[in-house]
């Protein structure tokens, strides 16, 4: 019997895509104002390709745009990451159909909550610009934890928060990995969002896919 559905934030509540366009146009105006049009399509061209979905060591990735560019004048990567730990979660893009699915869970008096790895100011944050916190029973980010997605004891860390057995919850991400196989070893149920940069790479086939975020009605 499900007793709670817990979600995954970005690519699975949030249109992390489009919220990543977004930020870039913060970035770019903070760092780079003086850019034309075409230079600063590049540039958020060359980010996107070697982004990886925001599962990145952000120093590093920050690095690799810097001697990418050329960037002669470039603040160091440790400040270039503390902005985008600091602003890129004003910058949600929330699913349509993420409150919606969210409210009727909780009109059938099941519990809903999110499980996200990443910084503790930044996952916060996100959630608290998201407009999805009062519909949320519980909200775990790794960086406020010693364990992080896919290790099974972060799964079981929110099943105990909320009092329910880990085999009465069902999770719904976008990571094969991180999100689908993490939830799996608790003992989970697991629905994969088919989105963002993990599109068609389904690893299990025992697995529900979905398109669309309200259609996790189904598998309760």
């Amino acid at each position: 019997m499900t007793k709670a559905v817990l979600f995954d934030f970005d690519e699975t509540l949030q249109d992390r895509t489009a919220a990543f366009e977004r930020y870039m146009d913060t970035f770019l105006a903070a760092f780079l104002p003086n850019l034309s049009e075409k230079e600063k399509n590049k540039r958020k061209t060359d980010m996107v390709a070697t982004g990886n979905g925001g599962y990145v060591n952000r120093e590093e990735w920050y690095k690799s745009l810097i001697d990418m560019w050329k960037w002669s004048d470039a603040p160091s990567e440790k400040v270039l990451a503390k902005h985008y730990d600091t602003r890129f979660g004003y910058h949600n893009v929330i699913f349509g159909g993420s409150v919606p699915l969210l409210k009727a869970l909780r009109e059938k008096g099941i519990k809903t909550g999110v499980i996200t790895n990443g910084p503790s100011v930044l996952q916060h944050t996100k959630m608290e610009q998201s407009g999805l916190l009062p519909y949320c029973d519980i909200v775990v980010v790794s960086g406020d934890l010693p364990f992080a997605k896919p290790q099974a004891e972060i799964f079981l860390y929110a099943a105990e928060q909320l009092g329910i057995d880990a085999a009465d919850c069902i999770y719904v991400g976008d990571h094969p990995v991180n999100d689908i196989e993490g939830a799996l070893s608790a003992g989970m149920q697991a629905v994969r969002m088919n989105w963002g940069w993990f599109r068609d790479q389904q690893l299990r086939r025992d697995v529900p896919v979905i398109e669309n975020i309200y259609d996790v009605l189904k598998y309760i």
